[in-house]
């Protein structure tokens, strides 16, 4: 269940202001650990509401968590007593992204539910809550696996060089799962040589610095991105979600595009100036 953009016909916790005090920040976390064939997820939730805490207690809700991968048609529930969970998926169940959504949930009819943090609006009223309905709906959580978290510092992780017979110039094509930068043929041989190949500081200041601010120039203007299934949307957004140095504001304007990609190749012109006084240094050396 997506609760996004969907009106209830009865106030939920973490739904708009139904229901007060919303819900905190950190409502749901969640850690992630990997095996040879498992994903094991833990998640915690979090709230603070008497009322929904004593119906918990009695008997008549509890905490429930869904998951589905759509790439895979994986769907499951998963139940509790307890504001946690301990999920076991195995590997070959998952391609892409996976999705949770954790809720508190009615078990049992109750019959004039209330609640003393319901907004004024609800003032004097009472709802019929029956099985399936929610009474808290945390913040909605997703894990990439086919995100490589242990190479987000390598281009590479999102970019690619590919050979294209289709073009006479270099090409940047943005639709797939990478950053293609498409070499005509002559061009690519050019660029497997090891002398070529082998000059990242080159190559990374120059044809990737330019591929990756045309796709981030794209990302700006892009209204629904955090929903984008490409790779390399996805890999970056969770680069300026989850790393100190970066912020989502950084995709708020076209200006600040330049400055953002130099910083996620690690200052390519840094590295070119030092690559370029360090083979000059080795030209003198061998003069000498």
């Amino acid at each position: 269940m997506n609760l996004n953009n969907i009106s209830l016909p009865y106030p939920v916790l973490g739904i708009s202001d139904d229901i007060q005090p919303s819900l905190a920040p950190d409502n749901v976390s969640a850690v992630v650990e990997k095996s040879l064939h498992t994903y094991t997820f833990k998640i915690a939730l979090k709230f603070d509401n008497e009322d929904i805490s004593k119906i918990i207690d009695d008997g008549d809700a509890e905490f429930s968590c869904e998951y589905d991968c759509p790439r895979t048609m994986l769907r499951e529930c998963v139940k509790s007593k307890y504001p946690y969970f301990t999920i076991d998926i195995p590997k070959y169940a998952v391609n892409g992204r996976l999705n949770f959504s954790c809720y508190v949930s009615v078990k049992h009819d109750i019959p004039h539910y209330v609640n003393s943090g319901f907004n004024a609006d609800y003032e004097g009223f009472s709802f019929h809550m029956e099985p399936g309905d929610i009474l808290v709906a945390f913040e909605s959580l997703h894990y990439d696996a086919d995100i490589k978290y242990d190479k987000l510092q390598a281009a590479g992780s999102f970019m690619q060089i590919r050979e294209s017979n289709l073009h006479k110039e270099v090409f940047f094509d943005i639709s797939g799962n990478k950053i293609d930068i498409l070499m005509p043929p002559q061009l690519y041989q050019l660029y497997g040589q090891p002398t070529v190949k082998g000059a990242a500081e080159i190559i990374h200041s120059s044809i990737v610095l330019n591929a990756l601010t045309y796709a981030l120039m794209m990302l700006v203007r892009l209204d629904d991105r955090e929903n984008d299934s490409r790779l390399w949307v996805r890999t970056i957004l969770y680069r300026l979600k989850d790393e100190a140095e970066y912020s989502l504001n950084d995709l708020d304007e076209e200006s600040t595009i330049p400055g953002l990609t130099q910083r996620l190749l690690k200052d390519p012109y840094l590295r070119l100036f030092n690559h370029i006084n360090i083979s000059n240094l080795s030209s003198f050396s061998e003069e000498l």
